[in-house]
């Protein structure tokens, strides 16, 4: 009965130890699996977006094909005008946002979809940049 005692204690002592330990690895692993995850904030679709899939593609850079949307392309997109008439985002309206309707192919839009000859964009990229616009395109 002591030998069960000492061993209970023991175990416990031991698993008391490592609970933060193994919550901090748990979170970690979190984490990891929802770093591609985009956010509906400008700063994630920015870095996991627009630098991705738009940028570093080549085509929406300085010189090449506009908008530019390397760095920070906040002041080129949000309310100004694309070459169709509609802004490139207008905040609170991704059906009148010339860049949703690009990537999500829409009717009416001249060219075609973006991103250029590459798969389209995942779904939940899709919904965060469309939430972000329904929420006012901040720059957040």
């Amino acid at each position: 009965m002591k030998t069960i005692l000492i061993l209970f204690v023991v175990f416990t002592a031991f698993v008391y130890g490592c609970a933060d330990s193994i919550v901090e690895t748990t979170l970690a692993i979190d984490e990891k699996q929802n770093a591609d995850v985009v956010k509906p904030t400008f700063s994630d679709i920015q870095n996991k977006i627009l630098n991705k899939s738009c940028a570093l593609s080549g085509c929406h850079v300085k010189g090449v094909q506009p908008p530019d949307l390397s760095s920070d392309a906040y002041d080129v997109i949000v309310g100004k005008p694309s070459s169709q008439g509609l802004n490139y985002i207008e905040p609170g309206k991704p059906q009148e946002s010339y860049l949703y309707l690009k990537i999500t192919g829409a009717a009416g839009i001249s060219g075609n979809p973006m991103p250029l000859n590459a798969s389209p964009l995942p779904q939940t990229s899709i919904t965060a940049i469309k939430t972000w616009i329904e929420n006012g395109a901040e720059k957040n």
